[in-house]
């Protein structure tokens, strides 16, 4: 079982219905989830302004964290995720020059679904660290597709 306050984070490609461009994240943030903001306007009356309510913006998230490298899997990685950190910097390289979205799943300690939608990687940026790991930075957005 998982620990409380612990959460998986699965990415896919767009079309990965047999499993093969899916990972499992294996090292979580402590504190995740997705900035939202609304597009909300300000017109200016006569004699005072007032506040219009706009569209919902599309969500962003950002964090940093790290790809164990190891032949040993670690006690804290997801225990379905890859003991080989150099896979994921791999299926963000062979992936994000394809031009399609991934499908963000963000699932809690209790197995519910927090967050399931298709999203772009803004950036992805990582560099070994002194023990080996690959520590990296990421930043995705919420994908709609335009007429779908």
């Amino acid at each position: 079982t998982k620990d409380a306050g612990t959460y998986d984070i699965n990415l896919a490609d767009k079309f990965s219905n047999n499993n093969k461009n899916f990972i499992v994240l294996p090292v979580v943030p402590t504190d995740i989830g997705p900035e939202q903001s609304q597009n909300n306007g300000t017109y200016s009356g006569l004699s005072r302004d007032y506040n219009m309510i706009g569209t919902m913006g599309l969500w962003a998230m950002r964090w940093n964290s790290f790809f164990p490298v190891s032949a040993k899997r670690r006690s804290y990685a997801d225990p379905e995720s890859d003991p080989n950190g150099w896979h994921y910097v791999d299926f963000f390289q062979r992936n994000q020059p394809r031009l399609l979205p991934f499908r963000f799943i963000l699932i809690d300690n209790h197995g519910v679904v927090r967050l399931n939608s298709l999203c772009t990687v803004d950036s992805f940026s990582w560099a070994v660290q002194r023990n080996g790991d690959i520590g990296y930075s990421i930043a995705i957005r919420e994908y709609r597709a335009i007429g779908g």
